[in-house]
């Protein structure tokens, strides 16, 4: 019954080799005997899509995690020694050169461009201009990030669910599944920190750059959600010390609070999805060959199996099913046609 989990895990083990994946071994012999190993039972998250999966996916990104923020320092670093050295050449609202450079460089690579510093020249323009670039190429990389993070949890998740298919049966692994709930924690802390990070900006920008309160909830919306039309922004030194921090940190929570509800969105397809690999491999095509004299070169599904044990045991009739595929404007072709009438009562 179980032969197409053998091939499922072979195939899925391979793949998960080739990337590396930390649970890729997790069919190995060896697993049958450790109490260590994570199974559907043992672990204490409610969901099934972060079902023991969760740590080896946030190792397998964590290096990558590593080299972006190495990326977005060296880009920090060149970026304000550029803008200093070009500091005649910035015109606006001006505070301390080297704060002023720092803010204008953080403020660009999160795509805010409030353009309360802006460059006036052909050389700053090409400047600013590379740094617009790779201000959207760090973007990108923080994507793909994100997308490996995701891709190598559902790897993992998979490889895990038909794992402890195998050793406590598909039907009691579905039964379990059926009991997980999808976890919202992470979205629901994202959201928390989210929300306490805009109040610590709006209170700053009514007290220390002296906005009223609806310009200052205007000023950190539209900085939050990379908009910053400029009409508000940081004019003060110490305003602009704070906003290059409180920039790029509001930025990020906001796009960490979006791959926090993508993940959740992928748990409840992935949930569906585990479910669906198990059940159709419950009854495999030899338990259903073996029930009956059918077509050796078509594959029949549960459904089929089921609709055909009805029928052999004259619990539905063919003329029933006629009228209801009919009726659904579906074929009626199936396995019932290969059933002969009234075949119970001549067993």
């Amino acid at each position: 019954m179980l032969g197409h989990f053998n091939s499922i895990i072979a195939m899925a083990s391979n793949a998960a080799k080739q990337a590396k994946l930390p649970m890729a071994t997790a069919g190995s012999p060896d697993d049958e005997n450790d109490p260590k190993k994570p199974t559907i039972r043992s672990c204490e998250s409610t969901s099934i899509a972060a079902n023991c999966a969760v740590p080896s996916a946030i190792r397998t990104v964590l290096p990558d995690l590593k080299q972006l923020g190495t990326y977005y320092g060296i880009y920090t670093g060149i970026g304000t020694i550029f803008l200093l050295v070009l500091k005649d050449h910035i015109r606006g609202h001006k505070t301390n050169d080297f704060i002023d450079s720092l803010y204008m460089c953080v403020v660009t690579m999160t795509t805010v461009g409030y353009g309360d510093l802006y460059p006036h020249g052909i050389v700053p323009e090409l400047v600013c201009s590379v740094l617009i670039t790779a201000g959207m190429l760090l973007f990108g990389i923080a994507v793909k990030i994100a997308a490996k993070y995701l891709v190598f949890k559902q790897q993992a998740v998979l490889l895990n669910a038909l794992h402890v298919s195998q050793k406590i049966g598909p039907t009691e692994a579905l039964n379990e599944i059926e009991t997980l709930k999808i976890d919202y924690t992470k979205c629901m802390i994202s959201l928390a920190v989210m929300g306490v990070h805009f109040v610590i900006g709006v209170f700053v920008l009514c007290t220390i750059e002296k906005m009223e309160f609806e310009d200052a909830f205007y000023c950190a919306i539209s900085t939050m959600t990379t908009v910053g039309f400029g009409d508000e922004s940081f004019s003060t030194e110490f305003g602009r010390a704070f906003g290059m921090i409180w920039v790029f940190t509001g930025t990020s929570c906001v796009g960490q609070l979006l791959l926090y509800i993508v993940e959740v969105y992928i748990d409840i397809e992935e949930k569906k999805f585990v479910k669906w690999v198990i059940a159709s491999n419950i009854i495999d095509r030899s338990g259903i060959e073996a029930a009956g004299d059918l077509e050796k070169d078509k594959a029949h599904g549960a459904a089929d199996f089921i609709l055909y044990k009805m029928k052999d045991t004259g619990k539905i009739k063919q003329e029933d099913m006629s009228s209801s595929m009919k009726n659904l404007d579906v074929d009626d072709r199936s396995i019932l046609d290969m059933i002969p009438s009234q075949s119970s009562e001549k067993k």
